[in-house]
């Protein structure tokens, strides 16, 4: 659900901001872009770990807090660590954001996904209702509510959904659509059983 971090909007990382954060990383210019890729890996698989909903983006939000410090002149003497610190306070927001989301997703009814009349509908819609049920209960009622509407009215209901999770428009498209695609490569897998 984009972005369930609370981002320092009043903030950008600047390309002196960059640089200062790697300089701190290493004086030599390729070593610092290797330690910065490292770390953004360990960041990412921190927030993975963790069940982040999009470990990339925490990552990032991280290391620009930490390159925000750094150019406000913070003396860091262990900078893995900070960043560490910095990555904890970020999925604790995160946390809380999501649970904000959760609790707007629980007010919203859910209705059953309609089912095509074709030769495998009862089949497809079995293996459907079974990649719902495998979802996390947030990801499955997005994505329901996120397909309520039909024609002129899904754009309306859509941005009123984006707005009651506290989202952008985009963000929810992004997060309906990796869930979309998660739910097609499982329904597929799971129609190969009945072809």
């Amino acid at each position: 659900m984009d972005t369930p971090v609370s981002l320092k909007k009043n903030w950008v990382l600047t390309q002196q901001a960059f640089d200062s954060l790697l300089n701190n990383l290493d004086s030599d210019r390729d070593q610092a872009g290797k330690a910065y890729e490292r770390i953004r890996n360990k960041l990412v698989k921190f927030f993975e770990w963790r069940g982040a909903v999009l470990p990339d983006t925490e990552a990032d939000e991280t290391i620009n807090r930490v390159a925000r410090k750094l150019a406000e002149g913070a003396e860091v003497e262990n900078l893995n660590a900070y960043f560490y610190g910095v990555a904890r306070l970020v999925f604790a927001e995160s946390l809380k954001a999501s649970e904000k989301q959760q609790d707007a997703l629980r007010q919203i009814p859910t209705k059953s996904l309609p089912v095509d009349d074709d030769p495998y509908a009862e089949s497809r819609h079995t293996c459907l209702d079974g990649c719902l049920r495998g979802l996390p209960d947030k990801k499955r009622a997005l994505i329901i509510e996120y397909y309520r509407e039909e024609k002129g009215d899904k754009i309306k209901h859509r941005k009123h959904l984006a707005d009651k999770l506290g989202v952008p428009l985009n963000a929810l498209r992004i997060r309906a659509h990796r869930i979309r695609v998660g739910m097609e490569s499982c329904v597929n897998e799971c129609m190969e059983k009945y072809a």
